[in-house]
């Protein structure tokens, strides 16, 4: 029979492990990693930031401030990555770029313009200049 500290022993030696091959993929694909505190996620509003106290058996997240539902475990998965953003520094302040040209669509009954047709000043993707909305 194993004691509960070998256990609790091996299950901190797995989530170690996990995050170093987490780490080790992110590293591989060019995509960020960032290790954040997960204490109080499931508390905490993801829409306003209020924390309420909810026993564990609650599975729903209710937010009394702003009226925010979600699934309890969602909640707390929206609340781990503003935080990753956070220490990333993604995110917050304004964008470093403006949409510098719109095509406009010939048909006037679009209400809205594809993403697509928007240009952005310096975008990596460009690789020439930006037409103009006539020329093909």
């Amino acid at each position: 029979m194993e004691l509960p500290s070998n256990s609790h022993n091996r299950a901190s030696a797995a989530w170690a492990t996990f995050r170093q091959m987490l780490k080790w993929k992110c590293k591989r694909e060019g995509t960020h990693f960032a290790e954040v505190r997960p204490g109080g996620t499931t508390k905490e509003c993801a829409q306003c930031g209020v924390e309420t106290e909810k026993p564990l058996w609650v599975r729903e997240h209710s937010c009394p401030a702003c009226g925010f539902e979600a699934d309890r475990d969602e909640n707390a998965a929206w609340n781990v990555l503003q935080r990753g953003f956070e220490k990333l520094d993604i995110g917050t302040g304004s964008a470093e770029s403006t949409p510098s040209e719109t095509a406009v669509p010939t048909d006037t009954s679009f209400q809205q313009v594809s993403a697509n047709r928007v240009i952005e000043q310096g975008s990596p993707t460009l690789k020439r200049s930006p037409r103009c909305v006539g020329e093909r």
